[in-house]
């Protein structure tokens, strides 16, 4: 009987121990899956940071004016003249909504009525 005990011991220890490790291996595989993809975002992060900096050099409003300056001729670029830009009661259309003694539960009318008597230029990209 207690030879069957040992045996039956030894066993248990045996499995335990192989758990064990078994555990262990999985957690290092883990820790390591996780610390790659921590390295891949600092990566990204600082990829993202570069971006930015390269894209505040790029906006900077004196680089952009020098590149206009500089390329004027191919781009054939003239300055946006006032008559240009409209207004919103420039559109030609303007909805309104008509209050009207509805029944309970009914959608209220809609109709378009034009906004002004003449229509003026909307900001349209075509050179004056």
């Amino acid at each position: 009987m207690t030879r069957w005990l040992q045996i039956a011991s030894v066993l248990a220890v045996t499995a335990s121990a192989a758990f064990v490790f078994q555990v262990k291996y999985r957690s290092e595989a883990v820790a390591e899956r996780v610390a790659d993809l921590q390295r891949a975002v600092d990566e990204e992060q600082e990829a993202i940071s570069l971006l930015k900096a390269e894209w505040s050099y790029l906006i900077q409003p004196s680089r952009v004016q020098d590149l206009i300056e500089r390329h004027r001729e191919r781009l054939e670029l003239v300055p946006v003249s006032p008559e240009q830009i409209g207004t919103f009661a420039d559109l030609p259309m303007r909805r309104t909504v008509v209050p009207a003694d509805l029944p309970t539960g009914a959608s209220p009318v809609t109709k378009f009525e034009p906004a002004g008597t003449t229509p003026a230029k909307i900001a349209s990209g075509s050179r004056p």
